[in-house]
C-alpha cells in the first residue's frame, strides 16, 4: 500500500481523532470558488494586504470578538507565538497553566534556542477555574510579563472558563501591568457550551486567537485578534517570521461562511459528545470524569486496564476507530460536523466490545 492509499483507507475508518478533520461544506466550496482576491503580501503602511476577502474576514472577527482589529494566519499555533513575540522579550516571564497547549504542545515560545520565554506554571482548580489566590502570589513573586488562558481548555477534556473566572482573571493581571492572551482554539464551543456570548469571554482579554478550521469546519486558518496597537506589532512579527499569505481570500472565504453559518450547530457536537460520555460510562474499567463533559470531548482514563494510552489507540485502530492518545494514560473522543449521531454509536460499539475482551481476557480463572 503506496502513502495515498495509505491515506484513503484512514478517511474510510471511523475518524474521532479532532475536530481538526472536518471537510468544508458545500457552501464553503462555493464561496471559495467565487472569491475575489488579492496579494494580501503587498502590505501598505497599516500592514494591510490588498486582498478583500482577506479584509473582510477580519473585520468580521473584530467585530465579533469586540476588538479593534484582526489578522488572518495560517495556523493557531503561529498565531499564539506571534502574540507572544509582539508581547513579550527573550527572557521575560510568561504564567501559563501547566497543561496547556501553549505550553505542552506548541513549546517553540519557551524552549532556549528559539524564544526563550521563562515558563510560570498556574494550575487549574478541581471545577477547571481558575484560582485567583495562586495567580496573585504567582504575580508577587515573578516579574511576569503575559498571562496565558485557555478556553476551551484541551487537556481538560474541553472543559470552559466561565466569563466571571475570565473577567476576574484579567483584573487582576492589569492590576499588576501584565498583558493577557487567550488562546482560545475553541472559544465559540466555549461560549455555545455556556451559553454566553463570545464576547463575555474574549472583551476582557487583551488579545486572543481563536481556529476556523476545527469546529468550525473552515479548511484553514486562525484568527489573532485585539487592539489596533497590538495587531500592528503583530504585523510585524508575521512579516518578519515570514508568514504573509499571497491570495489568501480563497480560504478566507470560507473563514466568513464559517462565522455566519456553522457556530450554533456546535451545539450538535456537544450533544453527541455528551451522548458518546453516557454510552462510554459503563465501561468498568477506565474512568471517565463526567463533570468535564462540556464541549465536543471525551476523554477516558485507561490506567485502571494496565495497558498504556499508546497500546490502547493502536487496539482501537485495528478495529477501525480512530482515537487520539492525549497523555500516557487518556485518550481522547473528538465530535464534529462529520461525525454523525450513528457515528458515536458506532465509536461506543466498538470501544465497549474492545475494552470487554480485554476485562475477559484479563480475568484470573485459576
Amino acid at each position: 500500500m503506496n502513502q495515498i492509499e495509505h491515506m484513503r483507507h484512514i478517511r474510510a475508518m471511523l475518524d474521532l481523532r479532532s475536530d481538526t478533520s472536518t471537510l468544508p461544506t458545500p457552501e464553503m466550496w462555493k464561496a471559495m470558488s467565487e472569491a475575489e482576491v488579492g496579494d494580501g503580501g503587498r502590505v501598505d503602511l497599516t500592514g494591510r494586504g490588498e486582498d478583500p476577502t482577506v479584509m473582510e474576514l477580519e473585520a468580521l472577527a473584530a467585530k465579533m470578538t469586540g476588538k479593534d482589529d484582526s489578522i488572518f494566519m495560517p495556523t493557531g499555533s503561529l498565531a499564539n507565538h506571534v502574540a507572544l513575540y509582539a508581547t513579550a522579550k527573550h527572557g521575560d516571564h510568561v504564567l501559563v497553566e501547566e497543561k496547556s497547549h501553549i505550553y505542552i504542545n506548541e513549546k517553540f515560545d519557551f524552549l532556549p534556542e528559539f524564544g526563550n520565554k521563562i515558563p510560570v506554571t498556574y494550575h487549574l482548580t478541581p471545577d477547571f477555574q481558575i484560582d485567583l489566590s495562586e495567580i496573585k502570589r504567582l504575580l508577587d513573586c515573578n516579574e511576569v510579563k503575559v498571562l496565558c488562558i485557555e478556553n476551551t481548555h484541551n487537556y481538560s477534556s474541553g472543559t470552559c472558563l466561565t466569563p466571571e473566572t475570565t473577567a476576574n482573571v484579567c483584573e487582576l493581571a492589569h492590576r499588576y501591568g501584565v498583558h493577557v492572551h487567550l488562546d482560545g482554539a475553541r472559544v465559540f464551543n466555549a461560549a455555545i457550551a455556556l451559553g454566553c456570548d463570545v464576547k463575555e469571554l474574549t472583551q476582557p482579554v487583551d488579545s486572543l486567537m481563536f481556529c476556523i478550521s476545527k469546529g468550525l469546519c473552515a479548511p484553514v486558518g486562525s484568527l489573532l485578534c485585539g487592539n489596533t496597537e497590538f495587531i500592528r506589532k503583530a504585523q510585524i512579527v508575521r512579516k518578519i517570521v515570514g508568514t504573509l499569505m499571497r491570495q489568501a481570500g480563497v480560504v478566507a472565504a470560507a473563514g466568513i461562511v464559517a462565522l455566519k453559518e456553522n457556530i450554533d450547530r456546535l451545539a450538535t457536537d456537544h450533544a453527541n459528545a455528551s451522548y458518546l460520555g453516557e454510552l462510554l460510562g459503563s465501561i468498568s474499567n477506565v474512568t471517565f470524569d463526567k463533570k468535564a463533559d462540556q464541549s465536543n470531548f471525551v476523554y477516558l482514563n485507561v490506567t485502571p486496564t494496565g495497558l498504556n494510552a499508546q497500546e490502547v489507540t493502536n487496539a482501537l485502530r485495528k478495529r477501525g476507530l480512530l482515537v487520539s492518545k492525549m497523555t500516557d494514560d487518556s485518550i481522547r473522543f473528538a465530535t464534529h460536523r462529520d461525525v454523525s449521531k450513528q457515528d458515536v454509536e458506532r465509536a461506543a460499539e466498538i470501544t465497549k466490545a474492545y475494552f470487554s475482551e480485554l476485562k475477559f481476557n484479563q480475568c484470573d480463572f485459576t
